[in-house]
């Protein structure tokens, strides 16, 4: 089985597997929560080969906007890539902590967080927008 196969039936066995009860449900919302900039699809890999992963992007995008260089031994997450110019075939993101910072000039992404003293505040903003 090519990779790309078995990386399209992981995402279809995932979605399969999020739907069966509450507890799966919420526990992909955490994940896909943290990746809330990718698609659905990309947001089922990252979950089911990395549940954990909290930012992720492109080794292009580590290495030329962030200056972070992806950790020796990486694993990288295969995600769909059905352009067509190039067909279907796969691209990989990286995990933050599979990366480190270059000396001087790297910067880590500021990652998003509800603090205890704000909840209150943003619940009731998010009941006035949508009810």
């Amino acid at each position: 089985m090519r990779k790309y196969d078995f990386i399209s039936a992981l995402a279809k066995e995932t979605a399969a597997e999020v739907v069966k009860n509450r507890e799966e449900w919420m526990k992909y919302l955490t994940t896909a929560a943290r990746l809330y900039k990718y698609p659905f699809r990309e947001q089922l890999l990252i979950y089911a080969q990395r549940p954990d992963a909290t930012a992720c992007a492109s080794i292009e995008l580590w290495n030329e906007r962030m200056h972070c260089w992806v950790n020796k031994g990486a694993k990288g997450i295969a995600l769909l890539d059905e352009d067509e110019a190039h067909g279907k075939r796969l691209k990989y993101v990286f995990d933050v902590s599979d990366v480190h910072a270059a000396r001087r000039i790297g910067r880590y992404p500021e990652l998003w967080e509800l603090h205890e003293e704000h909840k209150e505040d943003v619940i009731k903003r998010l009941e006035q927008t949508y009810g």
